[in-house]
């Protein structure tokens, strides 16, 4: 129980189900189910949970399978498992090695993600850093974004930021080795970016705007619209430039 509150304790070691309310700790270590809004301290998922209604905590962290049915709002959101958010999602931090399923938005101070996320609204964050899989379907917004692509392809619909950098992180497949493994080419699909310092790799876009742009190897662009600097590697494809 927390130190600075009578709120009790919720365990579920088994099987079973609680009904929702205010709570210091859950603790999720067989198959259990909250029924209800509630509000908590920490819940932790170590087997498989499901929140039915509202959550609202300090941490949330899910090392097995956990579902939250509404609306979360937490400090933290650590996912090492697989989560599906079926709600609004807001926190300071939130970071993933598992798989997370977002339906509806997210809105954080930072997002960290090493595992594979889908998204169906729009990303909202101060800084936004990727060293796995992401699929937003609709606007990717942060003041930095810093993507580091290895075996797959991410999408996002839109991107905007203050700086946005893209590139394959290290060890990640060349194309001749990747045709071999049958592994995915690591990519990044946009319909638009849009920014103040832009620099890609291995990303597809119709349009790429911005102030400074650098446009690298394995990126196929249509437009690109830029009102400071334009520097293009061999290799990468732009269809128009133009300097506005």
């Amino acid at each position: 129980m927390s130190e600075n509150t009578q709120r009790p304790d919720l365990k579920i070691n088994g099987s079973g189900t609680a009904a929702g309310g205010d709570y210091g700790l859950i603790r999720i270590n067989g198959s259990g189910r909250v029924t209800g809004d509630l509000t908590c301290d920490d819940f932790i998922i170590n087997g498989s949970g499901e929140a039915s209604g509202r959550v609202e905590s300090q941490t949330l962290k899910v090392n097995g399978s956990g579902r939250v049915a509404d609306d979360l709002s937490s400090k933290e959101v650590k996912i090492n498992g697989s989560a599906n958010l079926g709600g609004e999602v807001s926190c300071e931090t939130f970071s993933v090695s598992g798989t997370a399923d977002v339906k509806k938005g997210l809105k954080a101070h930072k997002v960290n993600i090493n595992g594979s996320v889908k998204i169906e609204g729009d990303l909202s964050a101060d800084e936004f850093t990727s060293n796995g899989l992401f699929e937003i379907n609709g606007l990717l917004n942060a003041d930095n974004i810093e993507v580091r692509l290895y075996w797959h392809k991410s999408r996002a619909r839109e991107i905007g930021g203050e700086k946005i950098s893209v590139g394959l992180g290290k060890g990640g497949l060349g194309v001749i080795k990747t045709l071999f493994t049958g592994i995915h080419y690591p990519s990044l699909v946009a319909d638009s970016i849009e920014g103040n310092d832009i620099s890609l790799e291995n990303t597809t876009a119709k349009v790429v705007r911005g102030n400074n742009i650098t446009i690298g190897a394995g990126c196929e662009i249509g437009l690109v619209e830029y009102k400071g600097t334009f520097h293009k590697a061999g290799g990468a494809k732009v269809a128009e430039e133009r300097k506005i």
